[in-house]
């Protein structure tokens, strides 16, 4: 999560000197209250394309798809024509300038169980306290709530407290009763009373804690059932705190997961210059709070030069780390965003209208675009993809894909990647990877960027359900629901198709056929052939190895699952696929395999590629996901494994859509337990999770491929389309003996 092997200690010894002859309960006594008082409706300025210049009752927009209450900060809504008005919050006379050349950082640090597991909150605080013994012009003012344990002694738990950092000292402002900092009124109230009391020429606000992406958003209170702030509920504490703001915070940024998002960018623009932010999962330590001292004393002075030592500074304690491969950040010019608005609205109503039958074309592109945050069934989906990559893809659908490319690389002042992400463009947008329920609709729709994606978004899930067919769709979010406070209206049951573990063998619920049935061939080997018209939808094939178990202790037999891989060899022009599994998989020493799963794959040059899986386990007694690499080389006419490396452990996406930070680090002496799902071995139905035997780690050398050992397996071909169904053929029995793989004949 954040630099959690630092010293604990110097944040408690900074601050014995920062209180040096004033007591604790003297600053609570001198603290200021805050009273906010009346909000004032703030103006609101409209931008349009230059072409357009009627007012929007004069464009025709109807009351459902307009939304402005005075708590917003943006309105989307449609004109006449279709093409999009965007009205932001807007100051006609901003406040002068007070405290030239000071910047100040508005920290809103819900610290979760960054802070209550690895005190990554008080390893920041620590940042923030060198950084400004470093830089005089900087200083911090820091709200710390939203964990259950801070790992130091000026912190109190479940305890809202202010402080301002400066000078390397730190002075405790304000103490009171904790608050929900998932709640737009707690940020509000934040933001006003220090903008009020603390502002300067250059203001900074940070959003400090676990990201979601924009679904999920980010700042995950521990204190109150993990409540996250939404995007909207975002758009509305800044909306409320606008009259206090005196003019537009140089940076907004989100020290947090997956938040450099175009839904997300939309929300800040009327509030900031520039936008700090990450496409992937932060580096376990988060922003280097130092970089902020070495940008303004290497004469940043503005949000593009500081956002950039920032990137810099990010990168390169992920080098120290080893974590640079797969870092992200970026920093976005909002003043530009405006103009992308209105170019990907005119892509995606081409796409639309292309996607009117059939939208199985712009699936493939979504699906094939990267993508951040796990998006798999073991460790959970965010359905954050590269807008880059979706426009690009997708290109050869829309005239207006180069346009909309071109706003989009405008918004990136400097975009700071790994080498596994050097594609990245520098902002995701949602996309429902996985349909994961109406509800996720009913978020998106109120921060969707355009109507015209929202139905194709909608398009694309009803296809998902109906396996590939339109022929009944008929919503219309154009004239319906877009940005509206009214909820869904009509049905939308195919977004709650429920998600299992069972196994599907049938054709019929698939969008695959075979011109041949899976077969054992007259040489030994399992085979199938899809027809021609599959192949058009096919999105990837994989091996699904099960092994044969029996429990003595309840005298039960399981069918263990061992996850998936690629021993196939399929031909995508014919159709045939055959089986090349050699008795290989990944186990423990102890000779247990590991469940794993294939989750990704990466090339690394023309002879070089790896393969990323996920593997559930028990750590240290606690459930998790083990993330391996596998690196192959060709040789010949056939890929050599070269390496495999632990890239540790990883908590994947929760139940509220919080993305865990930190990739834990196997150390010797660790417990782990693999786990399994285990099936009924004459029905096939999933019964259980299961758990093997305790493993005590010693080395990064001791997970590999080795052969399974002696005993009967099952494999069966795992097929999966573009609509998100997998079609699995009949489980073939096998047997291992002493590294021989042989299928038993029926």
């Amino acid at each position: 999560m954040h630099k959690n092997i630092k010293k604990l200690t110097a944040l408690a010894a900074a601050v014995c000197v920062a209180l040096c002859g004033c007591s604790v309960l003297d600053l609570r006594d001198t603290v200021q209250k805050d009273n906010p008082g009346a909000v004032e409706k703030p103006t609101v300025s409209k931008t349009e394309k230059p072409s357009q210049t009627e007012s929007q009752e004069e464009n025709g927009a109807s009351g459902s798809n307009v939304f402005y209450n005075g708590v917003r900060g943006t309105v989307l809504s449609l004109s006449k024509d279709n093409s999009l008005t965007i009205s932001r919050l807007g100051k006609k006379n901003e406040q002068p300038v007070k405290n030239q050349g000071v910047w100040t950082v508005f920290v809103y640090m819900c610290g979760t169980d960054l802070e209550s597991k690895q005190a990554s909150a008080t390893e920041d605080l620590n940042e923030m306290l060198k950084a400004t013994s470093k830089c005089k012009k900087l200083r911090f003012v820091v709200e710390t709530d939203g964990t259950k344990k801070w790992q130091n002694t000026t912190c109190k738990a479940k305890t809202k407290q202010r402080f301002l950092i400066s000078g390397g000292k730190i002075k405790e402002l304000y103490i009171g009763k904790s608050t929900n900092m998932g709640l737009s009124s707690t940020l509000s109230d934040f933001v006003r009373w220090g903008a009020e009391n603390y502002p300067s020429e250059f203001m900074v606000l940070d959003l400090w804690d676990h990201g979601g992406g924009s679904i999920s958003g980010v700042c995950f209170d521990e204190n109150f059932d993990s409540d996250s702030l939404s995007l909207k509920e975002i758009d509305e504490a800044l909306a409320a705190a606008f009259d206090k703001i005196p003019h537009k915070f140089e940076i907004i940024g989100c020290d947090a997961c997956l938040m450099a998002t175009v839904e997300t960018v939309n929300v800040f623009a009327p509030y900031g210059k520039y936008a700090l932010l990450s496409q992937n999962l932060e580096s376990g330590f988060g922003w280097d709070y130092e970089s902020f001292a070495n940008g303004i004393n290497a004469g940043g002075s503005n949000g593009a030069a500081l956002g950039q030592a920032i990137c810099d500074g990010y990168y390169k304690y992920c080098t120290k780390t080893g974590e640079q491969n797969d870092a992200t950040m970026s920093v976005i010019d909002l003043s530009k965003v405006d103009a992308f608005l209105y170019d990907f609205h005119a892509f995606a109503g081409e796409i639309n209208e292309r996607c009117k039958n059939n939208a199985t074309d712009f699936i493939k592109a979504a699906k094939n675009a990267l993508n951040f945050g796990a998006n798999n069934r073991t460790e959970g989906f965010t359905n954050m993809v590269d807008a880059g990559e979706l426009i690009s893809l997708s290109g050869n659908m829309s005239s207006k894909a180069g346009q909309a490319l071109k706003s989009l690389k405008a918004c990136v002042s400097y975009v700071k990647n790994g080498s596994y992400n050097s594609n990245a463009c520098g902002l995701s947008i949602y996309y429902p990877l996985c349909v994961q329920g109406s509800a996720e609709l009913k978020i998106f729709k109120d921060i969707c960027i355009s109507p015209n994606y929202l139905n194709i978004v909608d398009k694309c899930a009803y296809t998902s359900s109906s396996g590939g067919s339109l022929l009944d769709y008929i919503s219309d979010w154009l004239s319906s629901g877009f940005w509206s406070d009214s909820g869904l209206t009509g049905n939308f049951g195919y977004w709650d198709n429920e998600q299992d573990n069972n196994l599907n063998f049938d054709e019929n619920h698939s969008a695959l056929e075979y011109a041949v049935k899976p077969h054992l061939d007259g040489e030994g080997y399992y085979t199938f052939k899809l027809t021609k018209k599959s192949l058009d939808v096919l999105e990837s094939v994989y091996c699904n190895v099960m092994m044969s178990y029996y429990d003595k202790e309840y005298g039960k037999e399981y069918l263990l699952d061992l996850g998936t891989d690629d021993y196939v060899d399929m031909d995508w022009q014919s159709g045939q696929c055959r089986d090349s599994f050699d008795g290989g998989w990944f186990a423990l020493p102890d000779g247990q395999p590991l469940c794993v799963f294939l989750i990704g794959s990466e090339e690394i040059d023309n002879v070089t590629y790896c393969n990323i899986y996920t593997s559930p386990i028990y750590l240290n007694g606690e459930y998790t996901n083990l993330k391996i690499r596998q690196t192959y080389r060709l040789k010949g006419d056939y890929y050599e494994t070269v390496r495999t490396d632990i890239l540790g452990a990883w908590e994947g996406i929760d139940e509220n859509g919080s993305a865990a930070r930190e990739v834990y680090k196997l150390r010797k002496g660790d417990r782990i337990k693999p786990c399994y799902y285990a099936y009924d071995p004459y029905t096939f139905e999933y019964i259980t999770d299961y758990y093997g035997n305790e493993y005590i780690y010693k080395s990064s050398g001791d997970i590999g491929i080795d052969y399974l050992y002696n005993g009967d397996y099952y494999y069966a071909f795992e097929i999966n389309d573009y609509f998100g169904d997998t079609l699995y053929t009949d489980f073939v029995l096998f047997g291992i003996e002493n590294g021989e793989v042989f299928y038993y004949k029926n």
